[in-house]
């Protein structure tokens, strides 16, 4: 148990860390990240044996509506120097502390809708669900989650990008699909 908990440490460590560090605008993060999400979310609707509930996806949806919002209000953008093979500038954005609050709300969601639909949670499990959180956050096409989590992460991550798309035009113009042509 002690390794356990040690190990979740470090990776909550990495992942909060890397929530205060720049990265590239890329397509995989802004678009196929939720649309893969979105797929995710109706196989898993389908093919989960636990009872689905309208109502509680509803809430679902609004409370990640919120969340997703939420966790733009930190984010920063920066224009680099360098320019990509179709002679754009290459954007860089940090995600911050609203973020990681976000993450954290989107977590207390999951265990919290987890409990109202009558699955059972122990320390030990909760702490298997807050690394496996963690690691679906850093590695977001593993596959064995539930359609909670998976509505939740199509939900946050959609309105996360469409917000910041409105407010960045420099995030809609690193996301457009171009045209390669050399250069002669």
């Amino acid at each position: 148990m002690t390794l356990l908990i040690i190990f979740c440490l470090l990776i909550l460590y990495n992942f909060i860390k890397g929530t205060f560090q720049f990265e590239t605008v890329t397509k995989t993060s802004f678009i196929i990240i939720p649309i893969y999400a979105l797929v995710m979310t109706i196989i898993s609707i389908f093919t989960e044996q636990q009872e689905w509930h309208l109502l509680v996806t509803i809430v679902l949806i609004l409370i990640g509506i919120m969340l997703g919002w939420f966790q733009t209000f930190s984010v920063r953008i920066v224009k680099t120097a360098k320019k990509d093979k179709y002679g754009n500038h290459i954007f860089k954005y940090r995600r911050g502390w609203a973020y990681l609050y976000g993450f954290a709300l989107v977590f207390m969601v999951e265990i919290a809708t987890d409990h109202l639909l009558g699955l059972k949670m122990t320390f030990k499990g909760l702490l298997f669900d807050l690394l496996d959180e963690v690691l679906r956050e850093r590695f977001k096409f593993l596959p064995d989650n539930g359609w909670v989590i998976w509505l939740l992460l199509t939900v946050t991550t959609g309105t996360y990008t469409l917000i910041l798309i409105r407010h960045y035009p420099c995030i809609k113009e690193a996301l457009v699909w171009k045209k390669y042509t050399k250069k002669k």
